[in-house]
C-alpha cells in the first residue's frame, strides 16, 4: 500500500498488510484505541537543503513530498530529471553534480585539449546547459526501500562482484577513474549516470593521453586541490578506492563478514548485489567490525536482498549509524523480529534505529505498530525508537504513547 494521504482512522490493530518499509519502524504495543491519521508534510526544497536547493547544472522542484518515512525529491539537470528518495541520498548527488561540473571544466580546458588532440582521443561528451521547464512531474508516492518487506527471502542474481572492465584495467583506464573520483571526493563506482559517464571519459583521455591525474587537476580552474566536500565514511576510506581494484575490495569485504561470523556464501551473496557499489560494501563491512556485535549476519542476510538503489543506500546509512552510536546507545546483537533485523541494548530493551528523514503517523506507520506487537509480545520493557531524522509532532504523541522511548542522533 502506498502511503499518501490520510483515510480515516485505524482498524483493528495488525490488520493492515507487512509488505512495506514501514514494517521496519515498528512497535511493541498494539495499538487499541481509534487514533486519526496525518498527511505526510510537504516542505520546501530550501527549508532542507538550503542554498544548495540549486546550482549551476541543477535545481530541485521547490515542493518536497514525504512517504511519510523519507523525503522524495525531484532532481532537474540537463542530463535528465532523477527522483530521488531521501536527504541522503539527495546530497549526494547534489555533491556528484558538483564533481560532474568540475570535471566538464577540465574536460573544456586547453591542456586537456591537446592532450586529446595528441592521442586522437575521441571525443569527450560535453555537458549541455541546465533544463529549466522538462515536463516530467514527480510519479510515485513512496520511495523505493518501501516494499522492502514484500520481497523476504527473494534471491539476488547478480553473477560477477567486479565492477573493473579487463579493458580498463589492463589500459590504465580503471586506475584513472578510481585515482580521480577519490580526488573529487565521489565513489568512483557511482551508479549516477551522468558523473559516471564523464568520469570513464576522462579517466580513458588520461589513461591513453599521457596526462596524469594532477595534471588533469591542474587543468580545473582552482588547481589540483579542488576537491568537493565528502562524506566521512569515503573519506575514511580514501586510499583504499584510489589503490585497490573492486575485485580486491570485494575480497576485502568477504574476509571481513566472514570474520565477523557471516558464512561465506552469505556474504558472497551480498558483494555480487548490483545495487551496492564497492565502496557502499566496504563501508558496511568496516561499520559491522566496528560494531562489533553478534547476530551480523541477519543485517547481511537483509542487505542482501535490497533490489534498488535506495535500498542499498539505505542499509549502507543504517550500519554507519549504528556504529557510530554504538557506544552511546550500548547497542547489542542483533535479533530477528517480523522478518527484520533490530537490536538488543545491553540493557535488555529493543532497539529499533534507523536514517528516516521524518516520521508522520500515516496509517501505515500506525498498522506495522501493530504487526511488530504480534511478532514481539510484550516484554515489559519500553522499546526505543532511533532516528536521526524528525517525528511530527503527532507521530511523536502517539508514538511515546504507545510505549516508546525515541532517542534523536545526530
Amino acid at each position: 500500500m502506498g502511503f499518501g494521504r490520510a483515510r480515516g482512522r485505524t482498524s483493528q490493530c495488525g490488520s493492515r498488510p507487512f509488505g512495506i518499509l514501514l514494517g521496519l519502524v515498528l512497535a511493541v504495543f498494539c495499538l487499541g484505541s481509534a487514533a486519526a491519521f496525518e498527511a505526510p508534510p510537504t516542505v520546501s526544497a530550501a527549508s532542507i537543503l538550503g542554498a544548495q536547493a540549486s546550482g549551476p547544472n541543477y535545481r530541485v522542484d521547490p515542493e518536497v513530498h514525504s512517504d511519510g518515512l523519507l523525503r522524495l525529491f525531484v532532481l532537474r539537470t540537463a542530463f535528465g530529471t532523477f527522483e530521488i528518495a531521501g536527504e541522503g541520498l539527495m546530497r549526494e548527488r547534489i555533491r556528484e553534480l558538483s564533481a560532474l561540473r568540475k570535471l566538464n571544466e577540465m574536460s573544456a580546458s586547453d591542456v586537456f585539449v591537446k592532450a586529446l588532440e595528441r592521442q586522437a582521443t575521441a571525443p569527450l561528451r560535453f555537458g549541455a546547459d541546465l533544463i529549466t521547464s522538462p515536463a516530467e512531474t514527480l510519479k510515485r508516492s513512496a520511495s523505493g526501500v518501501a516494499n522492502m518487506f514484500s520481497r523476504i527471502g527473494t534471491g539476488i542474481t547478480n553473477n560477477s562482484a567486479s565492477r573493473d572492465s579487463i579493458a580498463g584495467s589492463v589500459l590504465g583506464v580503471d586506475a584513472a577513474r578510481r585515482a580521480l573520483a577519490v580526488q573529487l571526493g565521489v565513489d568512483p563506482y557511482t551508479d549516477f549516470s551522468p558523473l559516471s559517464a564523464k568520469l570513464n571519459d576522462i579517466a580513458s583521455a588520461s589513461a591513453m593521453g599521457g596526462l596524469s591525474v594532477r595534471g588533469m587537476m591542474l587543468a580545473i580552474p582552482g588547481g589540483a586541490g579542488v576537491a568537493i566536500s565528502s562524506t566521512t565514511t569515503v573519506d575514511s576510506i580514501r586510499s583504499t578506492l584510489a589503490e585497490r581494484t573492486s575485485a580486491q575490495i570485494v575480497e576485502q569485504v568477504v574476509g571481513m563478514l566472514v570474520r565477523a561470523k557471516v558464512s561465506r556464501p552469505l556474504a558472497e551473496r551480498l558483494v555480487q548485489n548490483r545495487s551496492y557499489t564497492p565502496t557502499d560494501l566496504l563501508v558496511i563491512a568496516k561499520a559491522l567490525a566496528s560494531l562489533k556485535v553478534g547476530g551480523s549476519a541477519l543485517f547481511v542476510a537483509k542487505a542482501a536482498e535490497a533490489t534498488t538503489r535506495e535500498e542499498a543506500y539505505f542499509q549502507r546509512s543504517r550500519a554507519v549509524l549504528l556504529a557510530a552510536n554504538a557506544k552511546a546507545l550500548g547497542i547489542g546483537s542483533f535479533v530477528q523480529l517480523g522478518g527484520f533485523p533490530l537490536n538488543r541494548l545491553k540493557d535488555g530493551r529493543l532497539l529499533a534505529l534507523f536514517p528516516l528523514d521524518e516520521i508522520a503517523w500515516t496509517e501505515g506507520v500506525a498498522g506495522m505498530f501493530g504487526k511488530v506487537a504480534s511478532a514481539n509480545g510484550a516484554d515489559g520493557q519500553a522499546p526505543v525508537l532511533a532516528t536521526n531524522g524528525t517525528l511530527t509532532p503527532m507521530a511523536q504523541a502517539e508514538i511515546t504513547r504507545a510505549g516508546w522511548t525515541v532517542e534523536r542522533l545526530k
